[in-house]
């Protein structure tokens, strides 16, 4: 089962299950709260529209779906999903491939994982900017310009934004809490450099696999307000970037078990510091596929490793970091799919 399929992470990983080595055999049941989105997902064999996961009846809804569809394991993709079935993992009746419920807490709430980091000299001190306490103005007068504004939970770097001054921060603050989104607020130090995304499978402690990949552009207009979705990556070998990623993992889990893909962007020294961390897929692990059906490398298709671990069956042999190629590129759009290409190998040239 996969929750959250009618987005579009949550249809990537059905993608990546169904054209996996076992995708003629899986029966997959995707969940989601909107029935529209759903409609989007043809990948799955049963689709079942539910309640949200604040909604008392979350848990026991998701346990009759998983007892009449024989659940082997579930795969909750939105936060909410993932910190509501990570705590209610033992009422469902089926596997998850989640870290402990203290992780995936830590994992949700930026701010907590922001101060582990800062305690461990990963990153700089941060400000919580949260509704409950005096007007903001007076701590945004006391922080160092520019800096990174965005909401303490949420994915897709929701609601952020590069605050060049006290007045923007609180301009950027202030007109969301008055238009009624009940949101803290983290302020941070602004990392300039490169973009890394470090996915990574882990099982008892050990690293499975893992790869990092480059956000080099970014889908739509970002002239202010920050977030969304990356539009060209590549793959990247970095020993800095690897080892970084896994302190950051360490510092919250040190027995790490599940789906950890972490966030990293260059400081000025151009050091990779971490930002966040998820205990999900992120919406482009459908680049992993395309490169383990492309190179026929089944141990790239990250989603299908972690149901055979979920489930107790046996994975072929994956390289612990840097398993994929560093000579690949990917690129999508809105509306006009994906794809990959080998060693800058593009099919329009220059015209001179």
């Amino acid at each position: 089962m996969v929750t959250g399929a009618g987005g579009s992470a949550g249809h990537n990983v059905c993608w990546s299950l169904r054209v996996s080595p076992d995708g003629n055999r899986l029966d997959l049941t995707g969940t989601d709260s909107d029935r529209t989105s759903l409609e989007l997902n043809n990948w799955i064999d049963r689709s079942y529209r539910i309640v949200n996961a604040e909604d008392p009846k979350y848990v026991v809804v998701l346990s009759k779906i998983i007892r009449r569809r024989n659940v082997e394991a579930v795969f909750p993709q939105p936060d909410g999903e993932v910190d509501k079935v990570s705590q209610e993992r033992g009422k469902l009746g089926a596997s998850v491939f989640l870290p402990a419920p203290s992780t995936v807490t830590v994992c949700l709430d930026k701010y907590d994982a922001l101060v582990r980091w800062q305690e461990a000299g990963l990153r700089r001190s941060s400000v919580l900017i949260d509704r409950t306490s005096t007007p903001p103005a007076g701590r945004m007068r006391t922080l160092n310009y520019p800096v990174w504004l965005r909401a303490r939970r949420g994915a897709g770097g929701l609601l952020s934004c590069l605050a060049r001054s006290a007045e923007e921060a609180r301009h950027w603050v202030m007109f969301h809490w008055e238009h009624g989104l009940k949101t803290d607020f983290v302020a941070e130090e602004y990392l300039p450099g490169r973009d890394f995304c470090f996915m990574s499978l882990w099982r008892d402690g050990s690293l499975v696999t893992s790869m990092v990949r480059e956000r080099l552009s970014w889908v739509g207009n970002r002239a202010i307000g920050t977030g969304g979705t990356s539009k060209l990556n590549r793959v990247v070998h970095s020993e800095r970037v690897n080892q970084s990623a896994i302190k950051s993992i360490k510092v919250i889990d040190k027995r790490p078990h599940g789906i950890f893909c972490v966030d990293l962007k260059e400081d000025e020294e151009k050091s990779p510091r971490p930002t966040e961390v998820n205990c999900r897929f992120t919406t482009n692990v459908h680049y992993l596929t395309m490169a383990s059906i492309r190179l026929a490398r089944p141990e790239f298709n990250f989603p299908w490793l972690a149901a055979r671990i979920a489930v107790g069956e046996d994975i072929p042999r994956c390289k612990p970091m840097n398993a994929l190629p560093a000579n690949l590129w990917f690129t999508k759009n809105i509306d006009m799919g994906f794809t990959m290409v080998e060693g800058g190998k593009w099919r329009a040239v220059d015209f001179t």
